[in-house]
C-alpha cells in the first residue's frame, strides 16, 4: 500500500501557494512590512460592538475584530460574512470550555469546519488559547491538549484550509508554556496574551509593574524565527479596583512601550488585539482595560495606531504566502508572463475509469453523469500507472476545493454549490515533494436539481 505523507506535507502547498497557480483562500495574509491592528469591542459600552462607531472614534480602520465562541456553539457564519465583505479578517477564539473530552471528530467539528470554509475567506482560529493558565478549564494536561488541537488541525486542514490556526498561551506562567506546543508543522501563526495591569488578581498585596516588551519576548523568542507572531489580546488598565485608584498614566505609558516597540524590536508581530472592555463595570474582574472611556486613553491610542506601520484593512497590505516550517525545499512563485489564457472549454468529465493511458490523468464524475451534474457527487482523478504521483490537489472554476494522498483518488462535491452550467475541474497530480507531475482539466455540466 502507498505510504501516506503528513497532512502538513499536503497543506504546504496550500499555505507556501508554490504548485498549485491559485492559492487557497488563507494564504497571503501575512504582511511584508507592518502590523494589523485588531479589537475587541463586544462589551465596550460606549460604542456596543459598532465597528463604524469605534472606527470613528480610533479614528483608523481595523484590519480585524475577535469574538468568543464556545466550543459547542454554532459557527458565526453572518458575523464571519459580514467582516469579510468588509476587508477584514474575523478573529475567532474557540474555546472548549467544558473541558476537552468534548473535543471529537465528530459531526458537530466537521460541521462547523464545513460551515467556516463555505465562507470563502481567511479566519484567524485561535483555539484553546491561554492553555497554561490554571483558570481555564482545558488547562492541566498538556498531552491530552495536543492530541485534540492536532485533531481540530487535522479537520480544519481537511474540510477548512481557509482556517488560520493560531495557538496563543497566556504570557504567565512560562515554565508551562513549552509542554503544551503541538510542534511547528501543526500550528500557522503562534502568539501570546498579555495584560498590563496595576495589582494582580484585583489584590491590593501584589502590586504589578510588568513591561509588557518583555512579557512578548519569551514567546517571541522561542517561535518568531518560525511563525508570524500574534498578539491575541493585549490591555492596559485605567483604573485599577484593586488600589480603587485611576492610574491612567500607568495605563499610558505600557501601551506607549508596547506599540512603539513593534516595528523596532518585535517585526515579526503582524497582529495586535486591544481588549477594549471595562471589566470592573461588566462584574468580570479588576480593570478598565476601555479604550474608548477616556479622552487621554483614546488620544493616546488614536497617536500609536495612526502609524502607517500599522495595517487597518486586508487590502492595504502587501502581503507574502504564509508557510509552514518544513523539511521540503520551497520554490518561489514564478513572476514571469504565463502566456494565453488556458481555453474555456475541456473534453467532458468521464462517467467512470478505465485504462489510463501512459503519462495521462483521467478525472471522472460518479453519483451523476457528467452531462447533468446535480446533488452530491464525487470527483475521482486517476493517473497513469507511469506516474509517480503521491498527492492529488482538486480546482472547481480555479478555486481551490481540496487535496488528498490516499488512493483512490477522490473530492465529495455538493453541486448544488454553483449556478447551472458548464464548469471546469482542473486537478493537479504532484510527487511527494510538491513537484507537479501531470494535469487534467475536464468540464461538467451542472444541470437544475429535480424539484
Amino acid at each position: 500500500m502507498r505510504e501516506r505523507i503528513p497532512i502538513s506535507l499536503l497543506v504546504l502547498c496550500l499555505l507556501a501557494g508554490i504548485v498549485l497557480l491559485t492559492p487557497a483562500p488563507a494564504t497571503g495574509i501575512v504582511p511584508d512590512e507592518g502590523c494589523y491592528i485588531g479589537a475587541y469591542i463586544q462589551l465596550d459600552t460606549t460604542v456596543n460592538g459598532d465597528i463604524d462607531e469605534f472606527e470613528r472614534l480610533v479614528g483608523k480602520p481595523h484590519a480585524t475584530y475577535f469574538r468568543y465562541v464556545g466550543y459547542g456553539s454554532p459557527f458565526p457564519f453572518r458575523w464571519v460574512r459580514e467582516l469579510h465583505a468588509r476587508d477584514m479578517i474575523p478573529h475567532i477564539a474557540w474555546e472548549p470550555n467544558e473541558g476537552l473530552e468534548k473535543v471529537k471528530d465528530d459531526d458537530y467539528l466537521r460541521g462547523w469546519a464545513e460551515a467556516a470554509a463555505r465562507t470563502d475567506g481567511p479566519i484567524f482560529l485561535r483555539y484553546a488559547s491561554e492553555m497554561n493558565g490554571n483558570w481555564e478549564a482545558y488547562s492541566g494536561d498538556p498531552e491530552l491538549y495536543i492530541d485534540k488541537w492536532r485533531l481540530v488541525t487535522r479537520v480544519m486542514r481537511e474540510i477548512a484550509p481557509n482556517v488560520i490556526m493560531a495557538w496563543v498561551p497566556f504570557a504567565t506562567p512560562r515554565r508551562t508554556i513549552t509542554e503544551y506546543y503541538p510542534g511547528d508543522e501543526w500550528v500557522d501563526w503562534v502568539g501570546v496574551n498579555i495584560y498590563s495591569v496595576h495589582h494582580y488578581d484585583g489584590d491590593i498585596t501584589r502590586p504589578a509593574n510588568d513591561d509588557p516588551r518583555e512579557m512578548l519576548r519569551y514567546v517571541y523568542d522561542l517561535y518568531a524565527d518560525r511563525h508570524p507572531i500574534v498578539i491575541g489580546e493585549y490591555a492596559a488598565t485605567r483604573f485599577c479596583a484593586g488600589c480603587d485608584q485611576d492610574v491612567t498614566e500607568f495605563g499610558l505609558e505600557q501601551m506607549t512601550r508596547l506599540y512603539e516597540s513593534l516595528p523596532t524590536e518585535f517585526p515579526q508581530v503582524k497582529m495586535i488585539n486591544w481588549f477594549s472592555v471595562d471589566t470592573i463595570g461588566a462584574g468580570l474582574a479588576n480593570n478598565n482595560y476601555s479604550v474608548t472611556c477616556s479622552p487621554e486613553f483614546l488620544e493616546r491610542y488614536r497617536e500609536l495606531i495612526s502609524d502607517p506601520y500599522f495595517i487597518g484593512r486586508l487590502s492595504d497590505a502587501t502581503t507574502t504566502i504564509a508557510s509552514r516550517p518544513s523539511d521540503t525545499v520551497v520554490t518561489e512563485h514564478d513572476d514571469r508572463d504565463p502566456g494565453p489564457p488556458p481555453p474555456t472549454e475541456y473534453p467532458l468529465a468521464l462517467a467512470r475509469i478505465g485504462a489510463v493511458e501512459s503519462g495521462k490523468m483521467d478525472v471522472a464524475i460518479t453519483g451523476a453523469p457528467p452531462s447533468n451534474v446535480t446533488g452530491r457527487v464525487e470527483i475521482v482523478a486517476a493517473p497513469g500507472d507511469d506516474l509517480d504521483i503521491d498527492i492529488v490537489a482538486f480546482y472547481i472554476n480555479d478555486e481551490w476545493r481540496g487535496m488528498t494522498n490516499v488512493t483512490p483518488y477522490r473530492l465529495p462535491w455538493d453541486a448544488g454549490s454553483v449556478e447551472p452550467g458548464v464548469h471546469a475541474i482542473r486537478v493537479v497530480g504532484m510527487s511527494s515533494a510538491l513537484s507537479p507531475v501531470v494535469e487534467a482539466t475536464v468540464s461538467v455540466i451542472v444541470g437544475v436539481p429535480d424539484e
